[in-house]
């Protein structure tokens, strides 16, 4: 089975440790083998994944559909409920308002798995995310949300009362776990459907090995959104795709300004064939999808984040 990777730099440990506290653990195990009680998240779960769109979310920790390679961590539960309601409204629903709901159930992964730590890898760079075969996306780094985001309890004496999250890093909730998810859903749907080869001709003799090495400047310059996208012509395609989604209007127009003339040409040229593959291939105008991630974004905060008892 094909496994498709998506990496980031490793930065500063201080960045990467998550702040130590005393909440209350839940009574749910994270990890599979034990005989686990269906809870009302696993019933949303159902209702808002399986039962439209054919997908299982695994939240809790199953060995054999980890990568053993690596030392994981199970995601938190509360980490779990959060990204599950995120990846829902601002995937899932998106993509369904611009399609419709059997577009996701033909094209979307069987399986969507949720990681707490990193991969770490040898070379200073750890995995986001992988997408496997066309059936299964894993989502690394689940518990750094602790570090984005504010869990604001209606009762904290009584967590049971339900809770608001409150953003406060978007950027890096964007990044991490948003970008992961639009990048690893673009490779199954290139390896559905193959994009444009021309494609690979624009910075043919650009692609390195050693991208980690790249600066952010240096990459534009050379016509990639990131240094990963220089990894290969296949990662410079969906790092097209979905920075164009996920970074609003002043922030792409950034990146061109940043490349200077050659490089925004040759990032806007990739742009081009990334929107007509998607327009001819499969009947997606990523200019609409991305007015409705915008607006969806601007949205994310209302979301009834502690109910699980309803479809939503």
């Amino acid at each position: 089975m094909k496994k498709i990777l998506l990496y980031a730099l490793l930065l500063p440990v201080g960045f990467l440790l998550g702040s130590c506290n005393e909440d209350s653990l839940s009574s749910t195990s994270v990890i599979t083998g034990s005989v686990n009680v269906e809870t009302e998240f696993d019933t949303w779960l159902e209702d808002n994944y399986r039962a439209p769109f054919n997908i299982r979310f695994l939240y809790r920790y199953e060995d054999i559909e980890t990568d053993m390679d690596f030392d994981l961590v199970p995601a938190e539960e509360i980490y779990s409920r959060i990204l599950a309601k995120m990846v829902r409204f601002l995937w899932l629903d998106a993509y369904t308002e611009v399609t419709d709901v059997h577009f996701m159930r033909e094209n979307s992964p069987r399986m969507m798995q949720v990681i707490g730590s990193a991969a770490f890898n040898k070379n200073n760079t750890f995995q986001l995310g992988t997408a496997e075969g066309g059936q299964k996306i894993t989502l690394y780094v689940g518990n750094w949300l602790d570090d984005y985001l504010d869990i604001i309890y209606t009762d904290p004496a009584d967590e049971s009362k339900g809770y608001k999250v409150v953003l406060t890093d978007v950027d890096m909730v964007n990044y991490y776990y948003l970008h992961t998810i639009h990048h690893e859903f673009a490779h199954i749907l290139n390896q559905k459907k193959d994009y444009p080869r021309d494609f690979n001709t624009i910075s043919q003799n650009d692609y390195v090995a050693a991208w980690s090495n790249l600066s952010e400047k240096d990459a534009a310059v050379k016509g990639f959104v990131s240094p990963y996208a220089s990894s290969a012509p296949g990662e410079d395609f969906v790092e097209v795709f979905a920075f164009y989604l996920t970074w609003s209007p002043a922030e792409w127009q950034a990146k061109l300004d940043q490349a200077g003339e050659t490089g925004a040409d040759r990032i806007q040229r990739k742009l081009v064939i990334v929107k007509k593959y998607m327009t001819e291939t499969w009947n997606i105008d990523m200019d609409e999808l991305r007015d409705v991630l915008g607006r969806r974004y601007a949205e994310v905060e209302n979301l009834n984040w502690s109910d699980f008892n309803t479809e939503e």
